[in-house]
């Protein structure tokens, strides 16, 4: 079966964007194999709304699935994928080498994920001895196979380098109908490859996921993070003042030190001012506060195994009860309740 020629613009939101340097990762495969990539350019303008280092998604998945037609390889998604390299990752790749575990990593990635683009976001579930790491696509249309085979490919790609095992072995689960033989993928995953699922995601034990990082470094990790938030705030928009804010309620809030005073000492001002200029950017201090601790509940709870007792302390909460009605009203439902619907 060959991909649909016009999938890519069917499919991807025309504003819809991809880092550049993770773009390139397929440009520079594809340069390798004496391919024209030429037309990228034509198509892979800043779209509306697009920051500084960021391409047309449409435009990338559009070079991915021509090149598989032209060259006649239903693999070459997955292949493509596979061929990444660490720089390929920009920062986000210096978050990730800094981890302590496989696991870490992932947690970061799903934190981080923004940075490589508007490209999905990977879930992690642990269901006892096994783990699956799924893929989804961010927007209402079909997601294009082609897409799901580099994304998936490209992870076990970096789990290997993460690890420093090249010989680290995944299951892989596609959604779709088997593009060709799929002797290419399994030399790919390493382990066994199945078309023809509801979504398409990595299998493999949950015990792979306690693997060290084998350059994790702890001094370079806190100067890593902080260089990702600041991009990561920097793409969704938000000012200087409100960046700096958040940073510090994060770095705060296990201790319970979140008041409005705490955080205008640390950031050099008086509470007056600080209040003056968050009205400034309609907003307030309690808003700010609810926002942190809302986004953060949300990944800890939907996103980790961390008790939900730990989650409220690590949130600066005195008591879980207290915990569970701030969930409920942020998110509509007990943080239990979204814990077991997350692992379903």
């Amino acid at each position: 079966m060959v991909i649909a020629r016009n999938s890519a613009f069917s499919v991807v939101q025309s504003n819809a964007r991809i880092a550049a340097l993770y773009a390139q990762g397929l440009v520079d495969y594809l340069r390798d194999r004496g391919l024209d990539t030429d037309g990228l350019r034509e198509t892979a303008d800043h779209p509306s709304g697009a920051a500084p280092g960021e391409a047309s998604l449409s435009a990338w998945v559009t070079l991915l699935e021509r090149s598989a037609r032209q060259l006649g390889e239903p693999a070459l998604p997955a292949v493509a994928g596979a061929s990444l390299q660490p720089r390929h990752l920009g920062p986000l790749g210096h978050v990730l080498m800094s981890c302590d575990t496989l696991e870490d990593a992932y947690r970061h990635l799903a934190r981080y994920i923004r940075l490589l683009g508007q490209i999905g976001q990977p879930k992690l579930v642990i269901k006892g001895e096994q783990a699956q790491l799924q893929w989804h696509w961010p927007y209402a249309s079909a997601p294009p196979q082609s897409v799901a085979l580099f994304m998936l490919a490209a992870r076990v790609r970096f789990m290997r380098w993460l690890t420093a095992d090249p010989n680290l072995v995944v299951d892989a689960r596609i959604h779709g109908d088997a593009p060709g033989p799929i002797d290419a993928f399994r030399e790919i995953f390493g382990g066994s490859v199945r078309f023809g699922g509801a979504r398409s995601e990595l299998v493999f034990p949950s015990t792979t996921l306690q693997k060290p990082v084998a350059m994790a470094d702890a001094a370079f990790r806190k100067h890593a993070e902080q260089r990702a938030a600041d991009l990561l705030e920097d793409l969704t928009g938000h000012p200087p003042l409100l960046r700096q804010i958040k940073h510090a309620l994060l770095q705060r809030m296990a201790s319970g030190e979140v008041a409005l005073d705490d955080v205008a000492r640390e950031l050099h001002m008086s509470p007056r001012t600080l209040q003056r200029r968050l009205k400034g950017l309609d907003t307030s201090f309690h808003g700010v506060l609810e926002s942190v601790r809302s986004n953060s509940a949300l990944q800890l709870v939907t996103q980790g195994q961390t008790p939900l007792a730990e989650v409220a302390f690590v949130l600066g909460y005195s008591d879980q009860s207290t915990f569970n009605s701030a969930y409920k009203r942020w998110h509509g439902t007990s943080p239990g309740r979204a814990r077991r619907a997350a692992q379903t």
